[in-house]
């Protein structure tokens, strides 16, 4: 039986829907999916704070110091939920860091039940419910852990979900308002991150080939321009300060050689991003209504460019599977669709696997983070630990108490107030483990491309006083020595001191820290 979206009147929509399979009321499943995101927000809240933030976790924290219409790497949403979430950084904890991400999840997952109850029933929308919380993606990547993912997917979920009410309605003020709102979350999403510009993308290409009549909507346009206005300030930051972000990206995304392995490992990855029993879902579903696709044709409009674009520049660039992520989950909506009208057993029992595997890889994911005996990569001294990205996520907490000692303990003849650090990682998990808590400034040294947002934030930094001590602290997964620079500009550098960090009895890691005596101003 075909769902279709467009259909011209709510009449025939109603005329459409199936009686309950189960004979379960609507409200069976708006209810169940109440209990679904009450559950797994106190499961993600409850794992927020177990888990230490990881490399881009923690550098994003450095952006809600000062708000920007923009940063190097990203525009500003991520920003303002960790500042509004941590109260201005007062909260300074994981829990609170990582609490718009849980959030965004509840609303989102709502978002996605309220979409698929809207292309066809209640249960849609809870199978669509289900699958959401199934995909790694969606659910940790996005849903948990604080990331530019995490307000996207949000915004990105309410442009869908407003897409799919616009397409239905026939009243026209409702239509009308739905435009206005759809410019904001459009704008709102790419403030998150500038993949945000598919949903324009994908609803304009659904309009001109499947809704024309639509293109005599002033409202459509005055949507667009609520969204270029949103947007513009970030873009003139980003014109002011030398097109930062824009080339940054460009690089990650220019056409080189061809490169399969990448491809490769971007579809691997996408598997597994989004749910192994996901994806097959997806493709069965995509097959179920390849003689009906003008059924699903807004959803596809929605998804399907974002995935064939990283598709497309994985072949040529290494990409990462995340950039896909709302692609895929918007697809959810399609396997929902399909899965409704398979049997109440074969419905439940899918999408219970899918979200039973999606559960053991996040808690053997944790107990390998924080309780791994070492570690998982070299057992070489000067590189103890490279190629292990699990302590990414570990041991930063044990390294910024073993720090203040050693800081306390040096009080008693220096008094430096800076931590040096050359990478933008491991300079954020520095800032926010070791420096913060003692009240120190971190200022990292290197180049644009080296040392990222930490250009802006040396600006905001003090000058080093004549004769002043300070710290150079470095890793041995990702060892580097003192850089020249720093080594002109003091009288001094001691030999390193070795903090190792114990993971399950064993070494996992070693920090350096070296001593720099005595800066010799200009």
């Amino acid at each position: 039986m075909a769902i279709n979206p467009s259909l011209q009147s709510t009449r025939q929509t109603n005329a459409l829907r199936p009686l309950h399979m189960n004979n379960q009321p609507r409200s069976g499943y708006r209810k169940y999916t109440l209990w679904l995101i009450a559950i797994t927000t106190l499961i993600r809240l409850a794992l927020s704070s177990i888990v230490e933030l990881n490399n881009d976790e923690v550098y994003y924290v450095t952006y809600a110091k000062y708000l920007q219409w923009n940063y190097f790497d990203h525009p500003p949403m991520v920003a303002v939920w960790i500042k509004f979430f941590t109260a201005s950084l007062e909260l300074n904890n994981e829990f609170f860091v990582r609490m718009g991400s849980v959030l965004g999840a509840a609303i989102s997952t709502w978002l996605i039940f309220l979409t698929g109850k809207k292309l066809k029933d209640n249960r849609t929308g809870w199978i669509a419910a289900c699958l959401f919380t199934a995909s790694f993606y969606s659910s940790v990547i996005a849903g948990l852990l604080i990331l530019p993912d995490s307000p996207q997917l949000t915004f990105w979920m309410l442009f869908v979900y407003l897409s799919v009410t616009i397409v239905q309605h026939k009243n026209r003020k409702q239509v009308n308002l739905r435009l206005i709102f759809l410019g904001l979350a459009a704008g709102f999403c790419i403030l998150s991150k500038v993949h945000g510009l598919f949903c324009w993308f994908g609803f304009g290409g659904y309009v001109l080939f499947c809704r024309r009549e639509l293109l005599k909507n002033p409202f459509l346009y005055l949507g667009a321009l609520l969204t270029i206005a949103i947007i513009t300030p970030s873009f003139l930051w980003s014109f002011s300060n030398q097109m930062g972000t824009y080339d940054y990206h460009s690089e990650r995304v220019t056409i080189r050689h061809l490169q399969l392995d990448s491809f490769i490992r971007e579809i691997v990855g996408s598997f597994f991003y989004n749910g192994p029993v996901n994806v097959s879902l997806l493709i069965g579903a995509l097959i179920a209504f390849r003689k009906k696709w003008q059924s699903v044709a807004i959803l596809l409009w929605l998804g399907v460019p974002l995935i064939i674009t990283v598709l497309f520049l994985s072949l040529f660039n290494d990409t990462l599977p995340h950039w896909s992520g709302p692609g895929y989950t918007t697809l959810i909506l399609v396997t929902a669709l399909h899965l409704s009208e398979k049997s109440l057993s074969f419905s439940t029992g899918i999408t219970r696997l899918s979200m039973g595997i999606t559960a053991v890889a996040l808690a053997a994911s944790i107990c390998l983070i924080n309780y791994w005996p070492g570690t998982l990569g070299s057992k070489e001294q000067h590189e103890f630990g490279k190629h292990d990205v699990t302590l990414d996520m570990s041991g930063w907490r044990a390294f910024g108490k073993d720090f203040a000692a050693l800081y306390h303990k040096d009080s008693a003849t220096m008094h430096p107030r800076f931590i040096f650090n050359n990478y933008w990682f491991p300079a954020a998990h520095l800032d926010y483990y070791a420096a913060r808590p003692l009240g120190l400034q971190l200022k990292a040294v290197g180049n644009l491309h080296d040392i990222h947002h930490f250009a802006w934030l040396n600006k905001k930094l003090p000058e080093l006083k004549n004769g002043e001590d300070a710290y150079f602290i470095s890793i041995s997964n990702f060892n580097d020595p003192v850089p020249e620079e720093l080594k002109k500009k003091f009288e001094k550098i001691s030999e390193a001191e070795l903090i190792p960090q114990i993971r399950g009895g064993k070494t996992a890691r070693y920090f350096y820290v070296y001593r720099l005596i005595g800066f010799k101003a200009e």
